[in-house]
């Protein structure tokens, strides 16, 4: 028999959790969050990686509001351009191919591209519309300041800088802007956001 004691201490795993959650419902207090929250279901813990469906999935590692917030509106964002995809299926595809043209060879891998060649593309839609987004909130040089200084999505979030007039001709032209509030969706519109794949 061993006489080694093992324990699991999670207590400040537990504190980092409640901070963010806490500065979450700050922020929705301090921001008009309404407008991009097409999921009202946020699941916190330390060590994951972001992720938007079946419910928002945010880590401990967002140390500052911007930060938080950014996390959030992006996730909320895949969201919309499930909608999106499935409510215009033939724009979306339209979409996707213009992206497919464009940059026919992105960097694959997460610290400049997303893990495939389709999420890299997907992020050139949903990294421009956190940009957007995140801009209505704080202001357009603050929200380009935090994406230029990330280090992950690098090359993704340095083409929709460099790129952000004809992206957003792009997706104006085919009706995903200006995004379409949360709150003017119907059920069946968020049901379609809820789906777990872009059409």
């Amino acid at each position: 028999m061993s006489d080694l004691r093992i324990g699991i201490d999670l207590s400040h795993a537990e504190r980092n959790a409640i901070a963010v959650r806490e500065m979450l419902i700050a922020l929705r207090t301090k921001y008009a969050l309404g407008l991009y929250e097409y999921c009202k279901e946020v699941s916190i813990a330390p060590g994951v990686l972001p992720y938007s469906h079946p419910v928002i999935r945010l880590n401990t590692a967002l140390f500052t509001e911007t930060a938080l917030l950014a996390s959030y509106i992006h996730e909320q964002m895949h969201w919309y351009v499930t909608w999106y995809s499935h409510k215009h299926t033939d724009q979306w595809r339209v979409v996707w191919a213009a992206l497919e043209q464009r940059y026919p060879n992105p960097p694959i891998g997460r610290d400049e591209g997303a893990d495939t060649l389709a999420s890299t593309h997907l992020h050139l839609i949903v990294n421009w519309l956190e940009i957007e987004a995140l801009s209505s909130l704080i202001g357009a040089e603050a929200a380009r300041a935090h994406v230029a200084n990330l280090h992950y999505y690098r090359w993704i979030y340095a083409s929709v800088l460099r790129d952000w007039r004809a992206l957003g001709e792009i997706y104006a032209s085919h009706q995903l802007v200006p995004i379409l509030p949360a709150h003017e969706m119907s059920p069946e519109d968020l049901a379609l956001a809820a789906r777990l794949d872009e059409a």
